[in-house]
């Protein structure tokens, strides 16, 4: 049974909606409405001279994804003298507004009027065009939660509606009623029934009622406001300080292509500008500077408009990100590269008008250890995120605490404990914010940060939403509100901070991942992206290495080129694209930009490979080539040139050696006896069904590995994102014996058993085993015609080694996690994220399982695992159906990853030498060259991230990683023509390092454990 305050506040509800919502538009006049379609987006000149066509309201249009501008006439009738005049428009999709051929303001489900005449005089002429594309902000989607009606209308040819087409007296009076009277109702339903101001506040609530008259609403409504507000304001000290910020978070791409990203930026920003227009204490927060770049080019007018609130301190380009980027699946470099090319743009747009120091990643899937680091190294101080909060296991214990990552910097943190990135400020959401903060944050700042606005499908604040963050400052049972920037909200949390430790105290620490207990399918869906996205991330860095730092480096236009190429790399780390949790059209845009990226990259490579060749001694060769290892160690292995296998030793780093094909490979060769491979370092017998019956390195074993197979992957929600724990109770074995079993290659460099089977319902695999000579890995050359649909398919590999640890590479460094799980929180982890390589050892013995691009990793007491492709439909039904090539290896070792290498290794399967015929009888040149050579004393491993041009063009840039965990001193003996060398951090300025040095052509620093260290080199 509904108690008192209950059944009161459904009344209050109810009077709401018949009398006081309906006095907020007391006039209207129809407008006359004519529309012209077009199957793509047209540029606002090119619609004006459209042929239109007269339509009334009701009419029905389509298809998705088309766009239909209208074109609105009208005159504004002498009744309406005087008072506000609105346009209230309607297309039952996402439209905007144009007026003088420029953006007005974003119309969509959330806002359908906008006010044109203040007052008007009676008699204007109305001209106004509206571009409205036919989707919804989800873009066409329809969800379990969608009445039916919705969704047959979104399954229809003609799910568009001209659902209202009018000029309307607007009285913001009673607009203004109207809100504060839901906002009352709303806290009245939150209050508990033995709350004193619970029966305050439905009491003042029924004096407004009755003060009301219903006949003139209008003319009573001024005084019922300032009851209501005078209730409302009655509060004692609040318990919590919110910090209310403007935001819309936009997904550069999900259900919608980057096409209609760039118009929800037009319409999204609109309703910004206009909001400021009308109240000077209202703060935005928009973070990612692909978003302005495309404002910049397609409405210069309003990213003018944009500049002057920056300017102002009012608009903040925030979060120092070209995009806000998965995390999980990225290399170091490239979230390096996001920095740098998110604060390069807004620096040189807006100057020091947009200070970065907060990096904003709302709705990112999980956060690598290495980023601290990274963010710190580039001038930010401050981390912020909600998505923590949709951990499915284990609550998230902290709101502001200290992240420590794996070097050991560490950055101040917060998680928005309001746990919802697109707020709209109502008195559920900020009791559930103070909740939180209280219950987590035990006192210790009382401050947290509420980003506020419709989003993930953009739009933006309203400004209703502004007024409840205004009514609740002040407000009994609620925090103290107040509207504020990101920068305000991240000195309030700095100086929260100094008072604890003024006494002596501090925030808590987390120290290492923030590992996400959800999503984990995207590691895996979408598989070809990522590969494409790993191998960017190769080609860009050998592209920059051979193309700057050559024996004659290139000029001409390779950096313009080469930044291009990371632009849109960069794009396509997107949250909502590299995952693999978008539409088909994200990926059909996906493809040609990586095809662009390949492109550009093989362009230049071909380039500088050229000039490397011109500048080698071939004299006295008879067959002559040039082999090149863009590894950060030297190397040696079998290559490929013409058609022919060589082995090469002693390849420097990141340098070239030029050899005579001719001459005779100083190394054991590899024999096939059978069903066994050897090559003197490792023995592998592959049985008839695929499997690695036997692998053995100096008298040790390995046995049954490769084990294929195939589960239901029917995840409870979010198909593509996600893999439940479940899965693995519907178990369905790739075995028996294989269609085809053969001896492909026999040797001497190289040799390869072949096996060939059918997999599930509809596909095929074929595995490829391969040892070359003098390698320590089993490479499992894996290619599929992958048909399946809701199946996910593993391998297992069975060890046979104890540890309670297994290692696992992350960006610039490694993890160890558990392989026997015994808290929920060890649990969840049933699928990490890894890069190159895992590794499971013993003292004596150890596995490493190495991949070219699959990140879905496991370990479960002594069974490594490996995901190696899902085949979900939503959202994409076409994700990842196809042809797939990809390559994992098997590396057994004597129980020390790090001295056996297998770092090192995993490198080389992602980035092989290159091989190049060159033209005998040329001297003057070099036999051996390399622009570094790294030496090290201590314990340290040195990975060289970059060799790239400087930001400013002045001199290059080389970034040198510790990924083992280890500290020394490295020496680079520098092959380059160097005059001076500096160490800089990771915006490229000036700044001090342990025990740097240099003299002459050696340069010497001290590194600690997970240290990234750059250098400029002039």
């Amino acid at each position: 049974m509904a108690s008192d305050l209950q059944a009161a506040a459904h009344r209050f509800e109810v009077y709401a909606r018949d009398v006081i919502a309906p006095a907020m538009f007391p006039l209207a006049e129809p407008l006359r409405a004519e529309a012209f379609q077009c199957a793509e987006p047209v540029p606002y000149d090119t619609a004006v001279r459209g042929e239109y066509r007269p339509v009334e309201p009701g009419w029905q249009w389509g298809p998705v994804w088309s766009t239909a501008w209208f074109r609105l006439s009208g005159r504004v009738p002498e009744t309406m003298a005087g008072r506000t005049v609105a346009l209230r428009f309607s297309s039952g999709t996402e439209a905007l507004l144009w007026a003088d051929g420029r953006p007005r303001r974003g119309l969509d489900v959330n806002r359908d009027d906008v006010v044109l005449l203040d007052p008007a005089a009676g008699g204007e002429d109305v001209r106004l065009h509206v571009e409205a594309a036919c989707n919804h902000p989800f873009g066409i989607s329809v969800f379990d939660w969608d009445p039916p009606d919705i969704r047959l209308r979104w399954r229809s040819e003609t799910p568009g509606r001209l659902e209202r087409c009018e000029l309307a007296v607007c009285d913001e009076t009673v607009r203004r009623l109207h809100d504060t009277w839901e906002f009352a109702r709303q806290l009245l339903a939150e209050l508990s029934s033995d709350d004193l101001h619970a029966h305050r506040l439905a009491a003042a609530l029924d004096h407004a009622l009755r003060a009301i008259d219903d006949g003139d609403v209008a003319g009573t409504a001024g005084e019922t406001l300032a009851v209501l507000e005078q209730a409302l304001a009655a509060g004692a000290p609040a318990a919590t300080r919110c910090l209310a910020v403007g935001h819309a978070h936009i997904d550069t791409a999900w259900l919608w292509p980057i096409r209609e990203t760039k118009r929800k930026c037009l319409r999204t920003f609109a309703n910004v500008l206009e909001l400021m227009d009308t109240d000077p204490d209202f703060r935005f927060l928009c973070s990612q500077a692909q978003q302005y770049a495309w404002v910049e080019r397609d409405a210069p007018d309003l990213f003018a408009r944009i500049a002057a609130r920056v300017r102002e301190g009012r608009w903040e380009p925030s979060g120092a990100m070209w995009v806000e980027p998965d995390c999980n699946v990225p290399s170091g470099e490239s979230l390096i590269r996001q920095i740098l090319h998110g604060r390069r743009y807004f620096h040189d747009r807006f100057g020091d008008d947009a200070p970065q120091r907060l990096l904003y990643l709302p709705d990112t899937f999980g956060f690598p250890a290495a980023l601290p680091q990274i963010a710190v190294q580039s001038g930010l101080d401050t981390f912020v995120t909600n998505k923590m909060s949709w951990s499915q296991t284990n609550e998230f214990p902290l709101v502001s605490f200290r992240w420590r990552g794996l070097d050991g910097t560490e950055i101040l943190a917060h998680c928005t404990p309001g746990h919802d990135y697109n707020a709209t400020n109502t008195p559920a959401e900020l009791r559930r914010g103070e909740r939180n903060t209280l219950r987590k944050d035990k006192g210790l700042t009382g401050v947290w940060l509420q980003p506020f606005g419709y989003g993930d499908g953009g739009g933006g604040p309203t400004a209703a939403m502004i007024r409840r963050a205004r009514l609740a400052g002040s407000c009994p049972g609620l925090p103290g509100v107040r509207l504020a920037s990101a920068q305000e909200f991240c000195d309030e949390l700095h100086r929260a901070r100094a008072a604890l430790r003024a006494t002596g105290s501090d925030l808590p620490v987390w120290d290492g991942e923030l590992y996400l207990e959800l999503h984990r399918g995207t590691y895996t869906t979408q598989s070809w992206l990522k590969q494409a996205n790993r191998r960017a991330e190769n080609d860009l860095r050998a592209a920059e290495w051979l193309a700057l730092a050559g024996p004659a480096p290139l000029e001409s236009d390779v950096a313009d080129r080469l930044d291009e190429a990371w632009t849109l790399t960069l794009l396509n780390q997107f949250h909502d694209i590299l995952p693999g949790s978008s539409i088909t059209m994200v990926y059909d845009d996906a493809r040609r930009d990586h095809q662009r990226v390949s492109g550009i990259c093989h362009d230049v490579i071909e380039q500088a490979v050229g000039v490397w060749s011109s500048q080698s001694d071939t004299s006295g060769l008879e067959r002559p080539m040039i082999v090149l290892n863009p590894a950060s160690t030297p190397r040696s292995a079998v290559v490929e040139c013409e058609g022919e296998l060589h082995y090469v030793a002693g390849v420097p780093a990141l340098g070239a050696t030029v050899v005579d094909r001719a001459g005779r490979s100083d190394v054991e060769p590899v024999r096939v006896d059978g069903d066994t491979l050897s090559n003197g370092i490792v023995e592998a017998v592959i049985d008839r069904s695929g499997r690695v019956v036997a692998l053995r390195r100096d008298g040790h074993e390995a046995r049954d590995l490769n084990r294929l197979v195939l589960y239901e992957d029917r995840p409870r929600s979010w198909e593509a994102w996600d893999i439940d724990a479940e899965y693995v109770c519907t178990p369905e074995p790739v075995d028996g014996d294989a269609d085809q079993w053969r001896a492909v290659e026999t040797g001497p460099l190289r040799a390869a058993i072949e096996v060939t089977r059918p997999l599930g319902r509809e596909s095929r695999i074929t595995q490829r085993f391969v040892l070359c000579a003098g390698s320590p890995r089993l490479d499992i050359e894996t290619q599929i015609e992958w048909h399946e649909s809701r199946r996910l398919l593993r391998a297992y590999f069975p060890v046979g080694v104890r540890a309670r640890q297994a290692t696992f590479e992350t960006q610039f460094g490694h993890l160890q996690r558990p392989t026997h799980r015994n808290t929920t929180w060890e649990q969840a982890a049933f699928e990490v994220c890894a890069h190159t390589w895992m590794d499971l050892s013993e003292p004596g013995f150890g596995v490493a399982l190495l991949n070219d691009a699959r990140y879905g990793h496991s370990c479960e007491d002594d069974v490594m695992g490996l995901t190696l492709l899902r085949s979900t439909r939503l959202p994409d039904p076409r994700a990842d159906v196809g042809g797939h090539r990809f390559t994992y290896s098997l590396m057994p070792h004597g129980g020390d990853w790090r001295a056996a290498g297998v770092d090192r290794e995993a490198h080389a399967l992602n980035t092989p030498m290159r091989a190049h015929p060159l033209a005998p009888g040329q001297s003057g040149g070099l036999r051996e060259w390399a622009p570094v050579r790294l030496a090290t004393d201590g314990a340290a491993g040195i990975v060289v991230s970059a060799l790239k041009r400087a930001e400013d063009g002045d001199g290059l840039i080389l970034r040198l990683v510790e990924t083992h965990g280890g500290r020394g001193r490295v020496t680079i003996e520098w092959g380059l023509p160097v005059s001076a060398v500096e160490p800089v951090d990771l915006l490229e300025r000036p700044m001090n390092a342990a025990g740097f040095t240099h003299a002459a052509s050696t340069t010497s620093l001290q590194l600690r454990p997970f240290q990234i260290a750059s250098l400029r080199v002039r």
